[in-house]
């Protein structure tokens, strides 16, 4: 699987960690560079050196072989891209922060559950649950087998979204550079598979947890009680930092508190390495 990084830090913090992004379903890495909503830029700009890998079969990133790209295989690969990343730019480093956004929350997850050789410091998630609606998860079953799915605008912008005064309309059209159509697996993974066994993984993860879901999320069940179960499941987690965000939709990164997030993740990420 290729990698490209992004977000070099011109003026990096001593101490800092490598700070490691993970996409959601039909996004590739340029979801996390979106102008004016960039988590690299406000990175390069903190201090912090941050890379966006592809998942395996986005943007640069070969398809795993055989093409069963299931979360746990493409933990597995990630595992071994992330590993390859701590070996060329680890050295004075005090370990890896690991982010994931919708699916790619999913697969952090599965990789902090896998305990990875290189050094793990901390997981911050968002837009991922445990509980879909069911016109979601009978709408994702209805769609045709085989072919990749593409959401049509109209769609992409009321699940994705949230209403009009949390997100501009320049950053939802500029956010289409990095739109690529989804595996249908990936789709049915995140309704069926995933909340049977996120448990069980989340009980595995060993290092503190920030959680994070959107008041407008529309492919999530949003309500306290979803949130305080689903930090529940960190039962192995030294702390667990938690917030339903109001104001703001699933693709929390483009929404006008995108910086209030990114933020938020970044100081996540020191408090990580600070104390370690």
């Amino acid at each position: 699987m290729s990698r490209r990084d992004a977000g070099m830090a011109t003026a990096e913090v001593a101490g800092a960690p490598l700070v490691v992004a993970l996409h959601g379903g039909g996004y590739h890495r340029g979801y996390f560079d979106v102008p004016g909503h960039s988590l690299l830029e406000l990175g390069a700009a903190a201090g912090f050196r941050v890379f966006t890998p592809d998942r395996p079969g986005y943007g640069a990133s070969d398809p795993l072989p055989g093409g069963e790209a299931t979360f746990a295989r493409q933990a597995e690969a990630l595992d071994a891209t992330i590993g390859a990343l701590w070996t060329e730019h680890g050295e004075g480093r005090p370990g890896v922060v690991l982010l994931g956004h919708s699916i790619g929350g999913a697969i952090a997850v599965h990789l902090a559950a896998r305990q990875p050789r290189w050094p793990l410091l901390g997981l911050s998630i968002h837009g991922v649950g445990d509980r879909s609606p069911a016109h979601v998860t009978d709408a994702w079953h209805a769609l045709p087998a085989g072919a990749p799915v593409e959401l049509p605008p109209e769609q992409r912008r009321a699940l994705l979204y949230g209403p009009e005064g949390t997100v501009d309309a320049e950053a939802v059209a500029a956010a289409k550079a990095a739109v690529e159509p989804v595996p249908l697996a990936e789709m049915l993974e995140i309704v069926g598979k995933w909340p049977e066994e996120v448990a069980r993984l989340a009980a595995a993860v060993t290092v503190p947890v920030q959680y994070t879901l959107a008041e407008y999320d529309g492919l999530w069940v949003v309500d306290e009680s979803r949130v305080a179960a689903f930090t529940g499941y960190f039962e192995a987690a030294p702390w667990v930092d938690a917030r339903l965000q109001a104001g703001a939709g699933h693709n929390l990164d483009h929404h006008r508190l995108s910086r209030a997030l990114h933020l938020r993740q970044l100081a996540f990420a020191a408090e990580c390495a600070a104390r370690g």
